[in-house]
């Protein structure tokens, strides 16, 4: 088959009157047969890039992968780490809130305590000065001698607040 086309291409160039190429023994074209190979050498080059770029990309892959991996670890088990204190955080930071809630929610009652402190006080005063009225007017206290002052003379109140 090849020496059909290089016998039909010395056949043209002999009648064209041209000088012949160089040929061998065969009778071959070796200009041709350069071309051809270098031709199929970048074929078969090509073929080889197409056919191994693959498995040289997932090596490249799996080199980036080993380099890498251990980096990763580390960095998620500090990222873990991390996790954990944020969320710890986030639990007392809801326990706070919900205690200033609470403390919110106890202002009514403490101010009712408040109020009935107050108000126990005040009756507190006035009994006081129901008795040291009491006592002026048995003869217990002198006039600017407090009921609760122990002097001479001062008889023990027992029985008084009936």
């Amino acid at each position: 088959m090849f020496d059909l086309g290089s016998q039909h291409l010395q056949t043209s160039i002999m009648e064209s009157g041209q000088k012949q190429a160089s040929h061998d023994k065969d009778g071959t074209d070796l200009e041709l047969e350069a071309k051809v190979k270098r031709v199929t050498d970048k074929l078969s080059e090509c073929i080889h890039i197409v056919a191994n770029e693959p498995s040289l990309g997932l090596f490249r892959i799996q080199e980036h992968v080993r380099k890498t991996l251990p980096q990763l670890a580390q960095t998620k088990v500090e990222l873990s780490q991390i996790q954990q204190k944020v969320q710890g955080s986030c639990y007392d930071v809801d326990y706070a809130i919900n205690a200033m809630h609470s403390f919110e929610e106890s202002r009514r009652p403490l101010s009712n305590m408040e109020t009935m402190l107050k108000s126990a006080i005040i009756t507190k005063k006035h009994m006081n000065d129901k008795v040291t009225d009491r006592l002026k007017a048995s003869g217990l206290v002198q006039p600017g001698q407090r009921p609760d002052s122990k002097s001479e003379g001062a008889r023990p109140i027992t029985g008084i607040l009936r």
